[in-house]
Order: structure tokens, then sequence, then C-alpha cells
């Protein structure tokens, strides 16, 4: 049981960064990228080709955060930034849904459909009567100082409350000069440097195939909305998803893990916003039986 934890908690750390990406582009931009599951499996591709071409293992991964989250800027000018000017998510499903299709052909086409490893060994350190290795300890450490870092950044810095303010008032933050939509694309690219650099640190301890970031979309679009885009919460969901996974494909093959685990979150979801309209329906109730109440 202590080792299911302890990978857990290293799966988790994964969906962590995964999930802060998505959770920021949602958050501050209102941008829904269908295709954030495939900006990770770019970041692992980047590292696998780097080490291939001699790299060091880590700064592979740091690179690979850099190139994805360059290229995601010519995605945000050509793609998102026309469906943003749209009322709706339902422009930027699509564009970006016809991006993760045109990213998982190109990856077929230049890297093969095989799956892949890095094939470097890490060394393995004993930890509270389990066994993490090094690659494992550093997506730990990684998600814990990202989502912090990021937390007090977006709390307590001027750059925080510009984008605060660029969310919540966009109207009002372009009347006094705040250049909305560069906010909004430094977001996005922020977010793609993010799941670049998760891709990175997950192809040191899991083989990639083209396909994989549907499933990896589909498990960080549940921990960001259950956490309801808050940045510590998808540091805690993003860690317990990764337990729950892991401590169940103990008693279960990974395939049927993997699906319970995802149904209990789906379910967690729906339950959080069926009880969140029956307490909104109970306030506007009480709200009207007050005035009713006050005109008699």
């Amino acid at each position: 049981m202590t080792q299911a934890m302890l990978s857990g908690t290293a799966i988790g750390a994964l969906y962590v960064l995964m999930s802060l990406g998505f959770a920021l582009n949602l958050e501050i931009a209102d941008i829904v990228n269908a295709a954030h599951g495939a900006f990770v499996v770019g970041g692992m591709y980047v590292t696998l080709e780097l080490v291939k071409a001699g790299v060091p293992v880590y700064l592979a991964v740091l690179l690979s955060g850099a190139v994805v989250g360059l290229l995601s800027y010519p995605v945000y000018v050509l793609l998102i930034r026309p469906a943003r000017a749209e009322r709706g998510h339902r422009s930027q499903l699509v564009f970006t849904l016809l991006l993760f299709s045109a990213l998982t052909v190109a990856y077929q086409l230049l890297f093969s459909a095989d799956v892949q490893t890095l094939g470097v060994r890490f060394a393995s350190v004993e930890l509270l009567g389990g066994v993490l290795t090094t690659a494992q300890i550093v997506a730990i450490a990684g998600a814990l100082i990202i989502s912090v870092a990021l937390y007090l950044i977006a709390k307590y810095t001027m750059l925080g409350k510009l984008a605060y303010v660029a969310s919540r008032y966009p109207l009002g933050a372009r009347s006094v000069g705040l250049p909305v939509d560069r906010v909004y694309g430094g977001v996005f690219v922020i977010a793609g440097c993010l799941a670049g650099l998760a891709g990175g640190i997950m192809m040191t301890f899991q083989p990639v195939v083209p396909t994989l970031g549907l499933t990896l979309l589909i498990v960080v679009f549940l921990v960001a909305l259950v956490a309801r885009t808050n940045l510590l919460g998808c540091l805690a969901l993003g860690f317990v998803y990764g337990i729950v996974q892991a401590t169940l494909s103990y008693t279960m093959d990974a395939t049927t893990a993997s699906t319970v685990t995802l149904f209990v979150f789906l379910i967690v979801l729906v339950g959080e916003s069926v009880v969140r309209r029956s307490a909104h329906r109970y306030r506007l109730a009480a709200s009207r039986r007050q005035l009713v109440g006050a005109a008699r």
C-alpha cells in the first residue's frame, strides 16, 4: 500500500502540472483548450528527440516546456483569438478539437504510431518503506513548487492582480489601457509551457504513443473542473486522482483502475454541480420568501 501511495503521488504530480495549465486558461482567459492533452504529448516527443540527440534528460525536459510554450503563441493568434471573438465556447471547442486531431496525425507521421520509451535508467531512492525513482521525485517537487509559485504570483503580485482584473472585468480593463489580449495570450503561452513541461517529466517514466492525448485531456478536464479551476485545488485533487488510480491498480488491472477512477471523479463533478444548483435555488427561494414577507 505504501508503494501504491508513492507511485500514485508521482503520477498525480503529472496530473497537477497538466491541470494547472488547463485551469489557468479557463479561469483567466476563458479558454477551453481541447488540444491541451496533445500539447502534453508534444512535450513528450520533444523530450524524446532531444535525449536521442544527446541532450541531458532534465535539460531536455526544460526545453520541452519552452518549445511547446513558444509554439502555443501562433496557435493563440491563429485559432484561439478568432474563437474568443465569438460568444461562448463552441468555436473554441471546434477549433481546438480540430487542432487535437491534426496534432495526433502529425505525431503519427513524424514519430510513428509505435509505443516509445526514453530508455534512460534513473536511480531509485527508498522512502517511507517504498521506492521512488529520482525522476518521480523531481515530478513531485516540480508540481509542489510550480503550484505554490503560481498561487503566490496570482494572489500577491501586480501581475496576478492585473490578470484577475482582465479575467473578471475585461471591458473595464480595456478602458483603462490594460492590454487584455496580451494577458490572455500570455496565459495561453504559460499553459503551453506547463503542458510541455508535464509531458517532458512524464516521458521520464511513462511510454508515449500519439493517441495518448485524449486520455490525458479527460483526466485534466475532470481534475480542473472538480477543483473549480482553483490552483491549490488542482494541486490537491491531482495528487488524489493519481493516488486513487495507483491504489486501485494494485487490486485490478490498470485499464479497469483508470476507468473506475475516471467515473468516481465524474460522479463527484456531477454531484457537486447538483448540490451547487440546489443551494442556489434554495437561496433564491429564501430571498423570495423574505421579499413576500416584507411586502406584507
